[in-house]
């Protein structure tokens, strides 16, 4: 279901909710739900009341019913989580909602769908309408018109109140449905929402938080009932270690069993939901019902998994992208026992601080012990085996076809299960010796296992899945038997370069931009040598044809450095088109001044190259017509450690360490390039100003005057600028930039140059905060 503004009216959003209830897919005649699954507070109805009130009848509350399918076909629903289905029989139909009675009359809401498609007169439909009814003793009647069909109910109130059974019957249709008489119907008495809540969420949509438990406390607040179909509830909520949030608010409603939670950041914004209506696939509505002893709300029932909970907001800012999120929440209140894992994992996960690409294996201990709060030894547990999460082109490593990490346990042999009585531990050693510091691949953004651009290098290595223990044990409250540790490490190259991106500005056809700089240092502990010059980059293959990247690398087969344009993964190798002009027969990116080629680097020695944007003719054309500049990747080979190769070589030989981009065809030329670099600044603190001129070039070929629409910087940087309005041919201006970080560790940010002129030009601003 879509979200709806308040300007919507409630008939209209009863109706589309109803629908998607049932997805819009139901085979039956009829579908009645009585009183309404749950509605988001912006769908009105409910409400905004603290009270937990149910007011003052036997049957005033929140009541979960059920309702048995005909025979026929007619009435059958899609089953909800709260139903419960015999073999071979039609689902039934299951729905909440609130009553008010107080001295025998009863009213209420309900909310239908309806859907005939064999017969014109019947489209799908569906809406809400009242309940009227009465309670005299014990003997419940309700009444419920919809169209021309009534809907007659008649059972039995339990002494204790808390549950209604018994028989309905439905008036003929007059064309859209069935006339049908004593098919059962049942009833079960909800109690307040109210009170602190605690419980967990446990993360099933991938990834590097893939059946991870986080904590969750809090309070939740039901608000009054008066008769409507649902009531709201408001509360807050606390994600203990949870990457995506960590404090909320929560604003929804609940009907039945059937809850739909907002969950909104401390922003104002919302950043989630707990439950979805059905017939969004693979969602569900979270369940409030009785099980561990008390109530509980979770997003599964009947030990089946349900993703209970969504994050809706763009991808968790953590060290590594996260994904939008999807799982399974469990909360219980006062004595329930059913949100208590059997297992607990400590520490929750596993980070090894960074080191050298091959050194020997760092370790670190994971405790595995049961905590069933029943008491119980718990048997057939199995330690799950787990690859590295690296892009997968040669095996473990994309580089030696190692793994990164090694697991020992005390718990079982290798792949058998075990048992472990109350209480009771084991322990679990991982083991990490890094094969490398990123993935093959330059590109990917977000940044994933299966590309990096070099300044999100080191890029940290993840066991994938997970380390994970399964549970034999009938599923918990959120139907998840999986427990996971995330394990994740950072690997150390040993030839480091100066920064991980140069940025050119524009330049006319042929002609060449100032030379930048390049160092590369070798910050490890043995010789490294950088394969020497080769052809195949220099002119490949027709000037188009892809090259290959062999592996191992080897002296002679390809160079040691070298410029490639456009790179892809072809397993067992990297296929790639080098930096060659098919018109101008030149590189775009050419290297000068290089000190690196074929040297053996000893440990902390560096080399030196230079490099200069000479945009050539056929590259030219294709970006002013395209844009938005070239972007492309300079490869460092250096030889390969392989079992006969074993000294003055590196494991992870073959990288793209360095990025290089230009901006797309313009009269402004940026000097001393379209690139800063603010290295290391205390958080907080604004650096001294760095600088860049533009001048706009009269022998440009489309020399002109250039009018500004504004400058736009992104990240913690800020600009000011004596460029004006517009800037004539021959005139120059200078920017100014300064970086304030409000984080510790890289902190890239961009400036974008809004002008009239052909395309936006842009400038890399780099640093890191301290």
């Amino acid at each position: 279901m879509q979200r709806m503004t308040t300007k919507v009216s409630n008939q209209t959003i009863h109706e589309q909710f109803a629908h998607a209830f049932f997805g819009g897919s139901v085979k039956s005649l009829w579908v009645l739900l009585l009183a309404g699954v749950a509605l988001l507070t912006a769908c009105g109805g409910g409400s905004s009341s603290s009270s937990s009130s149910q007011s003052n009848g036997p049957l005033s509350g929140n009541w979960q019913f059920t309702m048995q399918s005909a025979a026929d076909g007619s009435f059958v629903g899609k089953p909800s989580p709260s139903c419960t289905q015999t073999s071979g029989t039609p689902a039934p139909l299951c729905s909440g909602g609130f009553l008010l009675e107080s001295t025998g009359p009863v009213t209420g809401g309900v909310v239908y769908s309806v859907s005939f498609p064999g017969q014109p007169k019947c489209s799908d439909s569906s809406g809400s309408t009242p309940v009227t009814g009465s309670l005299n003793g014990q003997t419940v009647n309700l009444t419920v018109s919809v169209g021309a069909q009534t809907f007659t109910l008649q059972g039995t109130l339990s002494t204790d109140g808390s549950t209604m059974i018994g028989t309905y019957a439905v008036s003929d249709g007059k064309g859209c449905g069935t006339a049908q008489s004593g098919l059962h119907w049942s009833a079960v008495s909800v109690p307040p929402i109210t009170g602190p809540v605690q419980g967990s969420f446990h993360s099933t949509a991938g990834g590097l938080l893939l059946n991870q438990d986080f904590a969750v406390t809090g309070t939740l607040t039901q608000g009054n009932n008066i008769g409507a179909s649902n009531a709201t509830i408001t509360g807050t909520l606390s994600f203990q270690g949870y990457p995506c949030m960590t404090d909320a608010f929560v604003n929804g409603q609940i009907s039945g069993s059937s809850v739909i939670l907002q969950i909104i950041g401390s922003n104002g914004l919302t950043v989630g939901q707990i439950g979805k209506p059905l017939g969004i696939p693979g969602d569900s509505p979270a369940v409030f019902e009785n099980a561990g002893g008390g109530f509980v709300l979770h997003g599964a029932a009947n030990g089946a998994s349900g993703n209970g909970y969504a994050v809706t907001t763009k991808p968790c800012s953590t060290t590594i992208q996260i994904p939008p999120d999807l799982g399974n929440v469990c909360l219980q209140l006062g004595n329930a026992t059913a949100c208590t894992e059997p297992i607990l994992l400590s520490p929750a996960s596993l980070t090894f601080p960074a080191q050298a690409v091959g050194s020997a294996p760092a370790e670190q201990m994971i405790t595995l012990t049961n905590i069933d709060p029943s008491g119980s030894t718990l048997n057939g547990l199995q330690i799950n085996n787990y690859k590295n999460l690296t892009s997968g082109i040669g095996g473990e490593s994309d580089f030696s076809g190692l793994p990164n990490f090694t697991e020992h346990d005390d718990c079982a042999p290798q792949g058998s299960t075990f048992s472990l009585g109350p209480q009771q531990s084991c322990s679990i050693t991982i083991f990490f010796s890094p094969q490398q510091s990123c993935p093959w691949l330059p590109s990917g953004s977000p940044p994933s296992s299966s590309g990096a651009s070099p300044s999100q290098c080191p890029f940290p290595i993840i066991a994938q899945p997970t380390l994970a223990v399964v549970s034999p044990k009938p599923a918990t409250g959120d139907g998840d038997k999986t427990f996971a540790v995330a394990i994740s490490g950072t690997g150390l190259s040993a030839i480091v370069p100066s920064t991980p991106e140069i940025d050119f500005g524009s330049e006319a056809p042929t002609e060449r931009s100032l030379p930048q700089h390049l160092s590369f240092t070798n910050q490890g502990s043995s010789a490294v040598q950088i394969l020497p010059a080769a052809t195949p980059c220099t002119v490949p293959f027709n000037g188009k044809q892809p090259a290959l990247l062999p592996r191992p690398l080897l002296p002679g087969v390809i160079s040691g450095l070298q410029v490639d344009a456009t790179i892809t993964a072809s397993a067992p190798t990297i296929s790639y088109t080098c930096d060659y002009d098919p018109t101008g027969k030149e590189p775009n990116f050419q290297i000068s001044s290089d000190t690196c080629t074929g040297r053996v680097l000893a440990p902390q020695s560096s080399c030196s190259l230079e490099l200069t944007y000479v945009p050539q003719p056929d590259t030219y054309k294709t970006e002013a017509l395209n844009g938005p500049g070239l972007d492309y990747f300079l490869e460092l080979n250096t030889l390969e450690c392989t079992s006969s190769t074993t000294t003055d070589c590196e494991i992870d030989s073959g990288r793209f360490p360095v990025e290089l981009k230009a901006n797309p065809p313009s009269p402004l030329r940026m000097s001393p390039g379209a690139g800063l670099e603010f290295g290391f600044q205390p958080q907080g603190q604004t650096s001294n100003p760095l600088t860049i001129t533009l001048f706009n070039d009269p022998k440009d070929p489309n020399s002109q005057t250039v009018n500004f629409t504004g400058n736009l910087v992104k990240g913690d940087y800020a600009e000011t600028d004596d460029c004006g309005a517009s800037l004539a041919p021959g005139a120059s201006c200078t920017l100014t930039i300064t970086f304030t970080p409000k984080i510790v560790g890289f902190d890239p940010g961009s400036l974008t140059i809004g002008y009239t002129v052909q395309l936006n030009q842009f400038v890399g601003l780099r640093g890191t905060g301290q």
